[in-house]
C-alpha cells in the first residue's frame, strides 16, 4: 500500500461463508461512489477472508460488495456488527493505527480497553486492524509495540485474529508473530514498469519462510504511480497469490485515490466482474 494511512470508513443478497472462518478475518474507510456494480455472483466455497478496503455507497455501505462475493467488510468499532452477522459478513476493524512519526499509537490502551470491550464476541467481528505499514527502520520499537497491542487486544476479545499489514519485505522477520496475520500488500502493477508479478511470489516465499500466516493484498487501483490493472491483469495476480499458501485476501481499494474517480474500482464494471469472478472461485 502506498505510504501513511489510506483509510477514510458502507441490492440485497447473502454471501455464503464458511463458518468456522479458520483463517479469520481483516482495515478503513473512504467517500462515495458513483455507481454500484452491475454485476451478481454466488459466493462459493473458497478463502474464507475476502475482504475489501472502503465502504461503498450503498444504503448500508457494503450491499454492493457483498454483491460481488465480498465477505470482509471494511469496518471500525462504532460499526453495527448486528447488521454484518445477519448477512454472514464478518468486519475486519480499523483501531486507529500507528505514526511512523511519533513512534505511538494513535489510541491509547484505555481507548482500545473500552471500545474492544463494547464489540467483543460479536459474530460480526471478523478481524483485529492492528496498523497499516508500521515502519521499524524509523521506529524500532514498533514491532514489539504491535505485540503489546495485539496481545491487549487478543487478552479483551481471544476469538478474532489480530492483523498488521506490510510490504518492507526486509522488515517481515521483524513483524512475524506479534499479531496473529500479515497482510502483505506488495503492488505489481506501476506506469513505469509494467506488472511485475514475481513480487508477489517473492513475498509471500520470505513469509512462508518464517512461518507465518498471511493475507494477500491485492492491487485494484491505479495513481500517478501506480498502474489501474486490467481485468487480465487483476486475474494474473490471484493465480500468483493462489500459488502461495496465503489463507485469504484483502483487495484494495473500492474508492482510492481521492480526487481520481476515473480510476475507483467502485467506477469500473470491468474490475468489479473480474472480482465477482475471483471471488466464486
Amino acid at each position: 500500500m502506498t505510504s501513511g494511512d489510506l483509510k477514510m470508513r458502507r441490492l440485497l443478497i447473502a454471501v455464503m461463508v464458511s463458518t468456522t472462518l479458520v483463517a479469520a478475518t481483516g482495515c478503513a474507510s473512504a467517500s462515495h461512489s458513483d455507481e454500484s456494480p452491475a454485476v451478481t455472483t454466488r459466493a462459493a466455497p473458497g478463502y474464507a477472508v475476502r475482504g475489501i478496503y472502503d465502504r461503498d455507497s450503498s444504503a448500508t455501505g457494503f450491499d454492493d460488495e457483498a454483491r460481488l462475493g465480498f465477505n470482509f467488510i471494511d469496518s471500525d468499532v462504532f460499526d453495527d456488527f448486528d447488521e454484518l452477522a445477519a448477512r454472514d459478513l464478518r468486519g475486519f476493524v480499523w483501531l486507529g493505527g500507528y505514526s511512523n512519526v511519533s513512534c505511538s499509537f494513535r489510541e491509547n490502551d484505555a481507548w482500545i480497553r473500552k471500545h474492544v470491550s463494547a464489540i467483543a464476541d460479536s459474530p460480526g467481528v471478523g478481524a483485529y486492524f492492528i496498523d497499516d505499514e508500521p515502519d521499524a527502520a524509523k521506529c524500532p520499537g514498533a514491532p514489539a509495540q504491535m505485540k503489546a497491542r495485539s496481545d491487549l487486544v487478543k487478552s479483551i476479545d481471544p476469538g478474532p485474529p489480530t492483523f498488521l499489514v506490510t510490504y518492507k519485505i526486509d522488515q517481515f522477520a521483524l513483524f512475524a508473530h506479534t499479531v496473529d496475520v500479515l497482510g502483505l500488500d506488495v503492488y505489481p502493477c506501476s506506469i513505469e514498469g509494467g506488472c511485475d508479478y514475481t513480487k508477489i511470489d517473492v513475498q509471500a516465499a520470505e513469509a512462508e519462510h518464517l512461518g507465518v500466516r498471511y493475507w494477500g493484498v491485492i492491487q485494484a487501483f491505479g495513481d500517478d504511480w501506480y498502474k489501474l490493472p486490467t481485468s487480465d491483469e487483476l486475474h494474473r495476480q490471484f493465480m500468483h497469490w493462489r500459488a502461495t499458501k496465503m489463507e485469504g485476501y484483502l483487495v484494495f481499494a473500492w474508492r482510492h485515490p481521492d480526487g481520481m474517480r476515473s480510476l475507483w474500482l467502485a467506477n469500473d464494471p470491468e474490475l468489479r466482474q473480474q472480482l465477482a469472478e475471483e471471488n466464486a472461485r
